[in-house]
């Protein structure tokens, strides 16, 4: 695999859970001792191997449940990290609000992690039952407050729209307690059930289009309201707090993938790891391997630049691709237009909120 000093955002999967939550299809495990040290030694090896750049300006640990593993373990992860991390600008840790001890924040401090996501799912404790997580939205505030008074402010809170007896007016209720911790960022994803989850074994099936355009319509009118810019299909953030790594990903540059089932993106080559957990601590690594020819390439471009506020500048197009993409496909792109779901504005193609909802329908145009 050829490697690339221009590579400047690393994600770090750790596939490690307190239990498993019953919509959940990545790659987990339950946490046992054992499994995360020998994890963490094949991990490290993965990283020297792969990771080239000591110069990184986005670095992303995320799971599964990266605040799972024991305070001696977590030290140890942000540890091997901390070469990579010299001049990072965003270092993201992804926490559950029940595992994130003072004792974590205090090590995250110590390392440099500046920007904390805690997947909050639900405010309401009989749902967060239901689900099998084991926080309480009381759980949730103490990790903020906690988070803020050891000087990490850069917080984003995770919600799920769609889950199994939560009406709109519940939903909504979510968000105002959401507000009410004054996040930077606030992250909403729809439900979608996946073979072998016990949500697909118990017939639970994913809300439908209305509700689920609805839902994030209120949402997103609330939280425009309150400060956040819609700046991605699924994600607001007070100004100058989007992600910038997950900004990596939905502008089609290349980045690292270390850990069980990671992806990555190096020259031409989009990569998955194993999602074999006993191949992954032997140290067989099999990888899907994806070779990306310049179609492909300009596809990726489309399909992820549409996702957010920034849309497709034309004249970067055009410098990258060597073809105007307006007049390439102007037919389709002033169908769109007309019908209030792409805007053609400052020498940008950018979606409209109702063309983010519909956007395997423009993909399927262009």
């Amino acid at each position: 695999m050829k490697k690339t000093n221009q590579i400047s955002a690393l994600y770090i999967h750790i596939p490690f859970c307190e239990s498993i939550c019953n919509y959940c299809d990545f790659a987990k495990l339950q946490y046992f001792h054992n499994f995360a040290e020998s994890y963490l030694i094949a991990l490290e090896k993965e990283l020297i191997q792969v990771v080239d750049n000591k110069e990184l300006k986005t670095i992303y640990i995320g799971g599964g449940t990266p605040s799972s593993l024991s305070d001696d373990q977590f030290e140890k992860l942000l540890a091997m990290v901390k070469p990579y991390a010299q001049k990072v600008i965003e270092f993201t840790v992804e926490a559950n609000p029940e595992s994130l001890t003072l004792s974590k924040i205090k090590l995250m401090k110590k390392y440099h992690v500046n920007r904390v996501s805690i997947g909050v799912e639900s405010t309401d404790d009989n749902i967060l039952i239901a689900i099998n997580r084991k926080h309480t939205f009381n759980d949730v505030k103490s990790a903020v407050k906690n988070l803020r008074e050891n000087g990490i402010e850069n917080i984003n809170l995770d919600l799920i729209i769609g889950l199994p007896n939560v009406s709109k007016n519940m939903l909504m209720k979510d968000i105002k307690n959401i507000l009410s911790l004054n996040p930077n960022h606030i992250s909403a994803y729809s439900l979608t059930v996946h073979e072998h989850t016990k949500f697909y074994l118990d017939g639970i099936v994913e809300p439908d289009d209305d509700f689920a355009f609805e839902a994030y319509k209120e949402i997103n009118d609330i939280l425009q309201e309150n400060g956040y810019s819609h700046y991605e299909v699924s994600n607001w953030a007070k100004d100058g707090f989007e992600s910038k790594h997950n900004l990596t990903y939905w502008k089609n540059e290349r980045y690292y993938g270390v850990g069980l089932a990671a992806s990555g993106y190096i020259g031409n080559l989009r990569y998955k790891n194993t999602t074999n957990f006993q191949d992954y601590i032997s140290f067989k690594n099999e990888k899907e391997e994806e070779i990306v020819t310049p179609k492909d390439e300009k596809d990726y471009e489309v399909m992820l630049r549409l996702r957010t506020k920034y849309g497709i500048n034309l004249k970067e197009f055009k410098d990258k691709f060597g073809v105007d993409f307006y007049e390439e496909h102007k037919a389709n792109i002033d169908h769109f237009v007309e019908s209030k779901l792409l805007k053609k504005v400052d020498g940008e193609i950018v979606a409209t909120f109702e063309g983010m909802m519909m956007l395997d329908t423009i993909y399927l145009a262009l």
